[in-house]
């Protein structure tokens, strides 16, 4: 069974302008390996960018307790008046965001580049 995988190497991609911050998503999330999700985005809660972006395109499958967390983070980012995005979600991926009421509060991107329009044109 695949497990989550977050590049090691380089966990996190940045914009030059520091705006924003991708972190990559790849395999499946469930409760065994959430705890290693939790310690690569904790971090990513307090650093200067303004928007956090998963980048779901890889991402095979995600259950109840990630989406709970996923939920959580976008609270705790809200009340430090910061955004959360998502971009490339795959239509499985999409459809239990939808279920869930998230994709309602948490926009999806088609690509990085329509994210970036959207953030420069003031649209999230």
């Amino acid at each position: 069974m695949p497990t989550l995988t977050i590049q090691t190497s380089s966990p996190v991609k940045t914009e030059t302008s520091d705006t924003y911050v991708v972190v990559p998503l790849h395999g499946k999330i469930d409760e065994d390996n959430l705890h290693r999700f939790k310690e690569v985005i904790e971090p990513l809660l307090e650093s200067k960018h303004n928007y956090l972006v998963f980048d779901l395109d890889e991402l095979e499958l995600i259950n109840s307790h990630v989406v709970g967390y996923l939920n959580a983070t976008h609270q705790k980012l809200r009340e430090r008046e910061k955004q959360m995005a998502f971009v490339k979600a795959n239509r499985e991926i999409l459809n239990l965001l939808e279920l869930v009421g998230l994709i309602q509060i948490v926009p999806n991107f088609d690509s990085e580049e329509d994210l970036i329009n959207a953030i420069r044109d003031g649209d999230i």
